[in-house]
């Protein structure tokens, strides 16, 4: 496919090739992707839940983020599993997108295309960019300390994560894997979101470029409209518009499908991961206001927060995007001068008022959340509001005790 070799799905191919997910790659190159990714990812977690059980005393902040660590991951694996097994929705779904843009024969409505996957493309990077800088940020200021510190043994087991300890290769280098092992599964994790995330992106660009051509179109058509002066037993007779309506008409019927599409790839997967960043949310609100004392703790949450929010968003704001599109089709629609049609032209003038009055919207599993920008500011309340209400639940003993937030500082 040379749409797919070009700029615009670049960095789309390669995150997807790299999990085992582009639907153009061979079969054997997917499955050894896929296998490297998916036993990657367990033994992580698995090492992280053995050391969790391994642990004779156990403290809340660690425990907890460990469990979000491991949260995290597997809600990575289980994402890039259900995306494997979408393989056919997802290379039709990239079909889709090939068919409509070998279509376009306009050079304004190429360019049109162009432009909006372009934006999508630089938004891929900037998440891709951000979230692999917030990853390498967090290793360096939380494990090269541990590292050049040289903490002691009992520290070094009782601090983030809870590493299983037959895991260790070489003891005088446990803080390096430890480090190496974190960072190599954090990214890997990462990928494993953005394959979800870039797909999904530059899909719903690709949909909003399909609304704005099919608005410029019916521009167009009023435009010329506005320039019939016939006499008025012509403009009754006056067929000439038709065929631009159904251009219209058809444009619009494209966008539709393919929001229809994407819904059926993405929308129960977006349920599950709106409901996990909600959870690590909350948590993160509880540990970033009941942990201050453990600058290290704090740092960690206010690293790792930004990436679940920005995900969060661009679901979310893509969702506000594609009901703007449809508003802004609306909204050309019912400014059609229709009365100065002909009987047989406001037929098909009718047909598009009649298809842009219901507006399509994404959803995530559930026409009640509807993803959108009021979505994503409902969920960022209620997971304050959540963790507020879980601190209310603690007692700030053990944190209060001057040698233990000695222990946990930078100093």
């Amino acid at each position: 496919m040379d749409l797919f070799d070009s700029q615009y799905f670049k960095i789309n191919k390669r995150v997807l090739m790299i999990c085992g997910l582009w639907p153009y790659q061979s079969k054997l190159g997917r499955i050894i992707a896929f296998a490297m990714l998916a036993s990657s990812i367990f033994l992580f977690v698995f090492t992280l839940i053995a050391g969790i059980l391994s642990q004779s005393e156990l403290d809340i902040i660690n425990t907890e983020d460990t469990i979000i660590t491991i949260s995290f991951c597997f809600a990575g694996l289980l994402k890039c599993t259900m995306f494997y097994k979408q393989q056919n929705k997802i290379r039709n779904l990239y079909e889709r997108i090939a068919i409509d843009w070998n279509k376009l024969t306009d050079c304004s409505e190429h360019n049109i295309l162009r432009s909006f996957l372009l934006d999508g493309r630089k938004v891929n990077f900037i998440t891709m960019v951000f979230c692999s800088s917030a990853f390498m940020i967090y290793s360096c200021i939380d494990f090269l300390l541990r590292i050049f510190n040289k903490e002691s043994e009992y520290r070094r087991q009782h601090n983030f994560p809870y590493y299983f300890r037959p895991m260790v290769l070489y003891e005088k280098l446990y803080d390096w894997q430890v480090a190496l092992h974190v960072t190599v599964i954090a990214i890997y994790s990462g990928l494993a979101y953005l394959s979800a995330i870039v797909t999904y992106i530059s899909s719903v660009k690709h949909v909003c470029a399909l609304y704005e051509i099919a608005r410029r179109r019916l521009q167009n058509a009023i435009i010329a409209c506005d320039k019939i002066n016939h006499p008025l037993q012509k403009c009754i007779e006056d067929i000439s518009l038709i065929p631009k309506l159904i251009n219209v008409i058809e444009m619009h019927e494209q966008a539709v499908r393919g929001i229809r599409i994407i819904k059926k790839v993405f929308g129960a997967d977006f349920f599950v991961l709106t409901v996990f960043c909600l959870s690590a949310l909350t948590i993160g609100t509880f540990e970033l206001n009941f942990c201050r004392a453990d600058i290290r703790s704090f740092i960690r949450v206010l690293l790792l927060m930004p990436n679940v929010m920005i995900y969060l968003f661009y679901v979310n704001y893509s969702g506000e995007q594609v009901i703007q599109a449809c508003d802004n089709m609306y909204t050309t629609a019912y400014n059609i001068e229709w009365y100065k049609t002909s009987s047989k032209t406001r037929i098909f003038v009718l047909m598009i008022m009649r298809r842009t009055l219901k507006s399509e919207c994404l959803t995530a599993g559930t026409t009640i959340m509807i993803l959108s920008i009021k979505n994503f500011a409902t969920i960022i309340k209620t997971a304050w509001s959540f963790g507020t209400l879980l601190l209310t639940t603690q007692k700030r003993g053990k944190n209060e005790d001057a040698n233990f937030v000695a222990e946990n500082t930078l100093i």
